[in-house]
């Protein structure tokens, strides 16, 4: 029987790589209506030798037994299984989510908790994503597979901000639901769109050089070998989006330029400086990937409990109606944090009177989100942070998103071209 393209890449990496890496690849696929036709065509072309772990996140009705291990048990020779509390993730292995549980990963066993949240505030593979990305950092996968909704999303950008790779089913999939994969590619986090046929060959290829990597040099080494071609990587850059990275800190641009390196399978950094000079796109990419942010709202509680109590009182004291308090927030990432000054400062204005006019700047070279701030749709777990009274106040929901009400931030694409300030 012929062989599919995943298949020869993975029998010939068992002759030439030896032994696969201890550590197994977890990859988490989260789908919903739609997924389980994806589910069967992805783990019928996977090799069940690829020495990586999967863990499947399904929507599920909680009242009632799910037959996903017997489905996919028709399509792969791997063992399929139910979750269950503490089982330890081993390679060529599928775990399914139980009905009616969240399921998350602690190091590297499964913690499976049992009744699931409220359906209104339920989404298990944001949950499950979340939780992959502390505990496997660079090490984890996701994909979005057909579903409706926006599950996923917020998770997936967790696991891209640790270094692992992303990926979401293509529209123009035959199998595939809009909605889950559409919003995973909203978010600007996705290293590739696929279609389920594409995704386990690209899988197998991304784990053999990850492997190949790491084993091959250690952090040090890497970085002495990039001490000459990151100056050649910024330089090519600025000369395409017009911001210089040459400043940054080196240890984080060779880890952003390794992880972009892993996504295109390129050995080298010099066979990767030829890639840039060929290809502006990838400049792009790139520099997307420098801008890979972490921001709440609230963030830090210490900081924002000292501009609550001292800082913003100083401030409006001594502010009638004829002045006008401005404030500035440079670096503003998606707006969590402009926004969390701008309730601070509502609030602290609410009781005063003759209040002074109040107008806040945000600024940051990430034009996406930059469009993020200034829309001001958050989903509910983005908003865990704020308490539900304030919620309720500044926010109104709109669907599966929250808007705010009425804060005025002007948010704009900053024109600095340093980003080492």
């Amino acid at each position: 029987m012929a062989k599919n393209p995943a298949q020869q890449t993975s029998d010939q990496d068992s002759q030439s790589e030896g032994s696969a890496p201890q550590a197994p690849l977890i990859v988490g696929i989260g789908a919903s209506a739609g997924g389980l036709e994806a589910f069967k065509t992805f783990f019928s072309l996977m090799p069940p030798d690829s020495g990586m772990a999967f863990v499947l996140i399904q929507h599920l009705d909680p009242n009632r037994p799910s037959m996903l291990v017997d489905l996919l048990s028709a399509a792969t020779q791997m063992p399929v299984t139910e979750a269950v509390n503490g089982a330890q993730l081993t390679a060529n292995r599928v775990h399914i989510i139980p009905p009616n549980s969240t399921l998350t990963v602690e190091r590297d066993f499964l913690r499976v908790v049992r009744p699931a949240p409220p359906r209104e505030t339920r989404r298990p593979i944001d949950t499950f994503f979340a939780s992959l990305a502390e505990a496997q950092g660079d090490n984890a996968v996701c994909i979005i597979l057909s579903g409706g909704g926006s599950d996923g999303s917020t998770g997936l950008t967790a696991i891209k901000e640790q270094g692992g790779l992303t990926l979401a089913q293509a529209e123009f999939d035959s199998h595939a639901k809009l909605g889950m994969p559409s919003s995973a590619a909203a978010t600007g986090r996705v290293d590739e769109v696929l279609t389920v046929e594409q995704m386990p060959e690209k899988l197998v290829n991304y784990a053999r050089h990850l492997a190949a990597l790491r084993a091959r040099v250690g952090e040090d080494s890497v970085l002495i070998a990039a001490a000459d071609s990151l100056g050649k990587i910024c330089r090519i850059v600025r000369s395409v989006v017009g911001h210089d990275f040459s400043q940054y800190k080196e240890k984080t641009l060779t880890r952003r330029i390794q992880r972009r390196m892993q996504v295109l399978h390129v050995d080298t950094m010099d066979d990767y400086v030829d890639r840039l000079r060929k290809e502006p796109l990838e400049a792009n990419l790139l520099f997307q990937e420098f801008l890979i942010s972490v921001t709440d709202f609230f963030r830090d509680p210490e900081a924002f409990a000292a501009l609550e109590a001292q800082a913003l009182p100083n401030i409006v004291a001594d502010k009638g109606a004829h002045h006008q308090i401005r404030i500035w927030v440079a670096g503003c990432a998606t707006g969590e944090e402009v926004y969390s000054i701008a309730i601070l400062l509502k609030e602290q204005l609410a009781n005063k009177n003759g209040a002074p006019r109040l107008q806040i700047f945000a600024t940051d070279i990430d034009e996406q989100a930059i469009a993020h701030a200034r829309a001001g749709r958050y989903r509910l777990e983005q908003l865990e942070a704020i308490t539900p009274a304030r919620r309720q106040k500044w926010f109104a929901q709109d669907n599966d998103h929250w808007c705010r009400r009425s804060q005025r931030v002007d948010a704009t694409h900053s024109p600095n071209r340093s980003a080492g300030v």
